[in-house]
Order: structure tokens, then sequence, then C-alpha cells
């Protein structure tokens, strides 16, 4: 049991596999039982006595403790992968205070408990977890919720946390919310309705006047995040720990260049991936990869990358990018899985 102070009032959460007490509210975790022995603390604490440092540097490493600065938000401190401080700043948003706290913050913990954090988002098909990763825009969440309507569940959207040990790579399920564009929204809206809403086009024509807006008045728009918007995911969301089947990077392709299959032209197209492709791949794509270094984990996140790169399948999806495509890339992952595995169960 960790020390907290008994004046202050705590809630048990669960995310990432971890039974989390937090003395901030973090509406978008579920909630854990109230005797249930936590693996993290998340606190406020005075941490204004190390603000020179950060205004010199982007984070920190003092021992085992990872710090950085947000300015007009907070001052976050993680240490050994236990405990995350939080010395909010006076007039700051809270939303954009919990969304470090449950993004590079919690990216960090994860990984100085050794579990890799992807950047990506993953679904449960056939009893497995599969994850999609890519860069920033080529449709990751949008792909999530496609899939989501189509009736599969989430484990993940943003931080996929795998462990991965000699034998296995295990997928610990986040949490249920979903960060989507009002684009993305809007083709989503008109794909469950059979509308017809492929072209970028049709979208910008869908939002002037804002005539499907009403249904997403109660959506809360996430700070510092372009027109995206809190999306939950309680009905869909898978809360157990599962194998990781493999991963799909997205790639958003030129329309000029064609893309095609069997001699013909489609919308979506896949590539193979071998074992160093495929941990280029996890590597590139390693949530908040660039102070790995500075926090002395580049030979284990290589490692763990290439163990995982050994164990699963990977396949690097082209599609139009100027279309909406994400029904087509479902039909093609459930293809693609039903070819590898002979088999692939719904939900």
């Amino acid at each position: 049991m960790h020390d907290r102070s008994a004046n202050v009032s705590w809630t048990k959460y669960t995310a990432f596999g971890l039974r989390i007490a937090s003395e901030l509210n973090l509406p978008e975790l579920l909630l854990a039982e109230p005797e249930a022995v936590e693996d993290v603390v998340i606190r406020q604490a005075d941490l204004t006595a190390w603000s020179g440092q950060l205004e010199q540097a982007n984070f920190v490493m003092l021992g085992e403790r990872f710090m950085f600065k947000i300015p007009g938000t907070a001052i976050y401190a993680v240490r050994e992968g236990k405990e995350i401080e939080v010395s909010i700043f006076s007039g700051a948003d809270p939303d954009t205070v919990r969304l470090f706290v449950l993004g590079t913050c919690m990216g960090v913990l994860l990984m100085q408990r050794r579990i890799l954090p992807i950047h990506g988002s993953a679904v449960v098909i056939g009893g497995r977890a599969y994850a999609f990763v890519g860069e920033s825009g080529t449709g990751k969440s949008t792909l999530a919720a496609a899939f989501r309507q189509a009736g599969y569940q989430m484990v993940s959207d943003d931080v996929i946390a795998v462990k991965t040990t000699a034998s296995s790579s295990i997928v610990y399920p986040a949490y249920p919310q979903q960060k989507l564009g009002l684009d993305s929204l809007l083709q989503l809206e008109a794909l469950r309705e059979n509308k017809h809403a492929r072209t970028i086009n049709h979208i910008r024509s869908l939002t002037d006047g804002n005539s499907v807006m009403p249904q997403y008045r109660d959506l809360r728009m996430l700070a510092d995040e372009l027109n995206k918007y809190a999306v939950p995911a309680v009905d869909e969301f898978f809360n157990d720990p599962l194998p990781l089947g493999g991963v799909f990077e997205l790639v958003a392709d030129s329309p000029i260049r064609a893309l095609m299959r069997e001699g013909e032209l489609v919308a979506v197209t896949e590539q193979p991936l071998n074992v160093l492709e495929c941990l280029h791949t996890l590597l590139q794509h390693t949530y908040r990869r660039v102070i790995i270094p500075r926090m002395g984990l580049s030979e284990w996140s290589f490692d763990t990358a290439a163990r995982m790169a050994r164990k699963v399948e990977g396949w690097r999806l082209l599609r139009d990018s100027s279309v909406f495509t994400a029904s087509e890339v479902v039909q093609r992952v459930l293809d693609i899985i039903r070819k590898e595995e002979k088999s692939y169960g719904s939900h």
C-alpha cells in the first residue's frame, strides 16, 4: 500500500492493467473496487521548486523521477512506475491537466514498469488484440471506431500497453474513450446510415451548416487537440488482457499513385512486413519515443520491440487518401486475418 494522506479524497480506477488511486478526478477511466490495493498513486504536489530547471529543457530526469512542464497547465513528475505527481497552475483547464496525466505521464509510467507503450489504436478480433499504428492523420482512431460500429470491441485508443516476455506479448486495455475529429464523426455517421460519404468534398458540404451536429452537442471537445472530441466507448470496450495478434501500419497514399491489386484499381491494398520491417514500425511508433534515450531505456525498448516483431505478423495498409476508406480497411483487415488464421471470431 502506498502512503496516502487520510484527509484527501481518493478514488480507485483501473487502466492499462493497473489499479490506480487518484486524488484527481479521472472520469475517462473505469472505476475499480474500493478495497483494491493500488499499483499506482496520482496525487497533487508542489513541484514549483523545479520550475527553473524545466525552463531550460522539455523535461529533466532526477534519479528515478521523470519531470516535465506544460506552461499554463502543470508540472508533472513520474516516479519508479508507481507515482504521478501533479502541480497544477492557477487557472489551468482541468481537461488539459488530465490529457497529460493519461497521455505522457502514463506512457512514461508504463516504460518505467517495462511495459512498452505503442502509439495507436487496438481492437479485439478473434480473441486477440490487433494494433493499428501510423502517422498523425492516417486514420487509426477512425478505423477503431469503424470496427466498433461493425460490432467489434476496442482495447485502446492512443496508447497501447504491451507487456512482452520470452513467450508472449500481452496487450493491457487502456480506458473506454476515443479521440475523433468532426470529419470522422460525420463520415462514420453517414456510413451507419448508408449514405454516400466517401469523398472529402462531401464531408465539407456536410460540415457546412452543421446539418448533423446536434447529436454531437454533448461531446466534450478536447483541449489542445484541433477539432477533436472525446467519444465514450464503454459499451464496446474490452477490459481484459489479450495476446497481441498482429500490427497494421496505416499509410495514407496519394490518390495520384494508383493502388493496384490483381490488376484492378482499389481503395486499399496491403504489403506484408518482414521481421525487420515490423521491428522498424514498432520502434517508429513507440509512444513518446524521443524521450527513451534520456530515460536510459534504449536497449530495453529495442529488445522488447524485437521480441514483439518476431512473435506477431505485420502488414502495411496503403489507402487512397482522397476518399473515406474505413469500411474498406475493416474488410481488408478481416480478410487478411482470416487468410492468416483460417478463421476469426467476431467479438
